[in-house]
């Protein structure tokens, strides 16, 4: 690669994200229902991977249903009037490129950074976010790009809101490759 660029080859794997699901056995007790990797990945461009962790389709939510909710086939969006919680690996990009394209999603969106970095831009300024750092997004146009070395991992959950405004990211719009 020349000079200034970190683009990284990034497989369409498995980012092994261990997920525990409890729930009730027949007699109402608590138990563990789901244990192990979550499955439902989603590769939107060459440098990330989305995992979807679980989702709801209303809230109040139901607790008591017997659907793995993280095998969905969503977009973006959350579902209307529900929320989307996710695990994302982002890796590095190439510094010599211009800033990627933006979105905005009709929803409030919480985003927990675990390892790496990312940069969050905006229409007017950038933030860049760091292990342990949260970014609260309230319906902002924005976009995600990663200039450091190595993968940014961060939690991620999207929940619906109001207005719906001509242009936003809704319903199952930028669906993703399996």
């Amino acid at each position: 690669m020349g000079e200034g660029k970190t683009e990284v080859a990034f497989e369409k794997r498995d980012p092994k994200v261990r997920r525990v699901v409890t729930g009730h056995n027949a007699e109402g007790k608590s138990c563990v229902w789901i244990d192990g990797n979550a499955t439902n990945h989603k590769y939107p461009n060459p440098r990330m991977i989305s995992t979807l962790l679980w989702c709801g389709e209303s809230v109040p939510v139901d607790f008591l249903g017997d659907e793995d909710m993280g095998n969905r086939v969503l977009g973006t969006a959350p579902p209307p009037g529900g929320f989307r919680f996710m695990f994302s690996e982002l890796g590095p990009g190439d510094k010599t490129k211009p800033r990627p394209p933006m979105h905005k999603t009709d929803s409030m969106d919480f985003k927990i950074v675990i390892t790496g970095e990312v940069t969050c831009y905006l229409d007017e300024g950038e933030v860049i976010l760091k292990p342990g750092d949260i970014c609260i997004g309230r319906g902002t146009n924005h976009a995600w790009f990663n200039h450091g070395t190595e993968p940014c991992r961060s939690i991620t959950m999207l929940v619906d809101g109001k207005p719906k405004r001509q242009g936003s990211v809704s319903g199952t719009q930028q669906m993703r490759e399996p």
